[in-house]
């Protein structure tokens, strides 16, 4: 049985689709009163609505990037399983894991698509290339894809930080070709990264498939005019849907050291949010089977 906090959200509703299919009992689970078959009004700011959980069900999985932890503490100090489906930076986590002196539950963190699967491509890559002081990240996006509040923010938030952005050429594999990606690195945010990553830097860079958005969005970007762009413009939420979107989405990696990129790799799939519900799944499943206490990302494991 399985609990999924955020089930009201886009992500969430994919995520609860894919347990069921998969033979799971599925308790969505959400801050707003729900007339759905055995919903769980939680909210994540009072613990006291998290912790009938621990004994109600087998394993939670989160789609919310909750920046109290509140939800993943709980189950670190009380014991049982929790994977969150979002990004969370490599401070917040190493907070988490400091905040439990003896973790009795087993955590993992980044366990979608952007981290996690692509975590393992990085981890991979650098691997090969241990010289390598940054890791770059390339995002593909387009506007018919399944989207939600929380991603657009994440958009938002990277591209108005202060100043002209970096913007790098990428040969992607069909149907994108060469297409020009702006970077959306500010010096606090890692998007996820940064525990593969050690000790080099981490630069995001978004790739516009939509070619009429890239072209406003990098005349925005020359002027120095991305900064006052209004948060509206990225809070794209076309709700619930019956089934998420599968439009080609690519993942470019690279590892360079100073201005020599030493190699690159590629994850490509069709749909982001509807591989990280997939990748949900899987990691949850693997993990349910196979766990040990302690706070963890996808390379940790």
């Amino acid at each position: 049985m399985v609990c999924v906090i955020g089930a009201q959200g886009t992500l969430g509703s994919a995520v609860v689709k894919q347990f069921e299919a998969a033979g799971w009992r599925v308790h969505p689970a959400g801050r707003r009163p729900d007339k759905r078959e055995g919903f769980i009004q939680v909210d994540l700011d009072r613990a006291e609505t998290v912790e009938p959980l621990l004994e109600r069900v087998d394993l939670i999985v989160s789609t919310v990037c909750h920046t109290s932890l509140n939800e993943e503490r709980l189950v670190l100090e009380r014991g049982g399983v929790l994977v969150n489906c979002t990004h969370f930076h490599r401070k917040e986590m190493a907070s988490l894991a400091a905040s439990v002196q003896e973790a009795k539950g087993t955590v993992l963190l980044n366990a979608g698509l952007v981290p996690g699967i692509s975590n393992l491509a990085a981890a991979k890559l650098l691997k090969k290339h241990p010289q390598a002081d940054c890791l770059e990240v390339a995002l593909t996006v387009l506007n018919k894809g399944t989207a939600g509040r929380e991603g657009g923010e994440i958009v938002y938030e990277g591209l108005t930080s202060p100043g002209k952005h970096p913007v790098m050429k990428l040969s992607l594999p069909e149907p994108f070709g060469e297409l020009p990606c702006i970077g959306a690195t500010s010096q606090e945010e890692d998007f996820g990264f940064g525990g593969v990553a050690g000790s080099r830097d981490v630069k995001l860079y978004l790739a516009f498939g939509d070619r009429w958005l890239s072209v406003f969005l990098r005349a925005h970007n020359a002027l120095g005019l991305l900064r006052i762009m209004p948060k509206v413009l990225f809070r794209v939420n076309r709700g619930p849907q019956a089934e998420p979107s599968r439009e080609p989405t690519v993942i470019w990696l690279g590892a360079r050291r100073g201005a020599e990129r030493l190699g690159a790799s590629i994850v490509q799939c069709e749909g982001d949010y509807r591989t990280t519900a997939a990748a949900g799944h899987l990691f949850s499943e693997r993990l349910f089977a196979d766990s040990r206490p302690g706070c963890f990302s996808p390379q940790d494991l």
